[in-house]
């Protein structure tokens, strides 16, 4: 590759470690504005391997020369007569001793997603242990793991689009739903827009028809309620319901996503169950909802299935008697025994847990009250 380059030549980006340098009086390439001859001045650094320090940086000029101040290494760019184009038209002094910087400064996300990109598309989940041997094994460079984390999301993002656009496509996707699925419910809610502000998602609800009629015809009366936090830049809640098959099996019924766990997220997500199931022609209230013992679901539950049945998750009620200091390998025997009997043996166990400790009774007859 080239170091020493006479006076008045433009460079090039081609492919990595592919750099030219031509005349530039004669040349019929020019970089489209100042960010994109920074872009390919950095790169050409990175691949030699030295950093830089900005002398001058202006709308109509850029100078820079090399990192260490012992090397007369520079390069100078300038805006063309179009006021519009840029080139590259000085690099002078040599640049053979200096010595390569393997963790180099103008190394920046932007640069590396870009040149890993093949590598990750196509392996989206690719570890990050790996992204750091490749780019030690090909480009000379120790990376961080944190930048590489970073470098990951970028190209994901680059490949199948950003958050932002996900929601936006939400609309979309429900109406495909629709029309592909008929049967299916889909509804999507967004918040009340004020001036020229578009408006904010709020919430949605799906469930297929497969599943909606699957439930009605092949399952028990039986449903379980839950949400869950996710983790993903977009925070938020997600509502599930399922039911239990004829091999006790689980049966996804719906889910929905909500901003936070309140009553009225849960009065959302169960009119929307309702309308569900009087879409199919079901009207019975009768059911059984299983869930935790948070409030805002047994309101909810209480105004859309007035005549619907509530009953806690034992293996919520068993985490909420850990956390207030019941624990120990016999009360976790003896409540496992309670949870699974007939009232026989139910009474029995219970009696036996007041042998153990009687205020995990007390606590246990509170939450069968509530």
């Amino acid at each position: 590759m080239l170091r020493d380059v006479k006076p008045h030549s433009v460079m090039i980006d081609h492919e990595l470690r592919e750099l030219c340098l031509i005349d530039w009086g004669l040349a019929k390439f020019y970089h489209p504005g100042k960010e994109h001859n920074v872009r390919v001045a950095s790169s050409y650094c990175i691949q030699l391997g030295f950093g830089l320090s900005v002398e001058r940086a202006d709308n109509r000029r850029y100078t820079a020369v090399c990192a260490v101040e012992s090397y007369d290494w520079r390069i100078h760019a300038s805006r063309l007569f179009d006021n519009v184009s840029w080139a590259i038209k000085v690099i002078n002094g040599s640049h053979r001793t200096c010595g390569r910087l393997e963790e180099n400064p103008m190394v920046t996300s932007e640069w590396l997603s870009k040149h890993m990109l093949g590598e990750i598309e196509a392996n989206p989940e690719i570890p990050v242990e790996t992204l750091r041997r490749y780019a030690q094994e090909k480009f000379q460079l120790r990376v961080k793991k944190r930048l590489l984390y970073k470098v990951r999301s970028m190209a994901k993002e680059k490949l199948h689009g950003g958050w932002a656009e996900a929601y936006e496509l939400l609309p979309r996707y429900a109406e495909m739903i629709k029309q592909t699925n008929p049967g299916s419910y889909a509804l999507i809610t967004w918040g009340a827009s004020s001036g020229d502000v578009n408006p904010k998602f709020r919430a949605c609800f799906f469930s297929f028809a497969a599943q909606v009629r699957g439930i009605l015809r092949g399952c028990r009366p039986i449903i379980r309620i839950d949400g869950d936090h996710l983790s993903g830049f977009y925070k938020g809640i997600l509502l599930t319901a399922v039911g239990i098959d004829g091999n006790n099996e689980i049966f996804v019924l719906a889910y929905g996503l909500v901003d936070t766990e309140s009553c009225d997220s849960w009065t959302y997500f169960m009119r929307c169950l309702r309308q569900m199931f009087e879409q199919e022609g079901c009207n019975r209230d009768d059911w059984t909802f299983i869930s935790d013992r948070k409030k805002g679901v047994e309101l909810a539950v209480r105004e859309t299935f007035p005549r619907a049945t509530r009953r806690v998750c034992c293996q919520h009620l068993y985490m909420n008697c850990k956390n207030n200091g019941f624990s120990g390998s016999a009360f976790h025997k003896l409540f496992w025994i309670a949870s699974n009997a007939y009232n026989i043996v139910f009474g029995k166990a219970m009696v036996k847990i007041t042998e153990y400790n009687a205020n995990d009774t007390a606590y246990l007859n509170s939450c069968i009250k509530q």
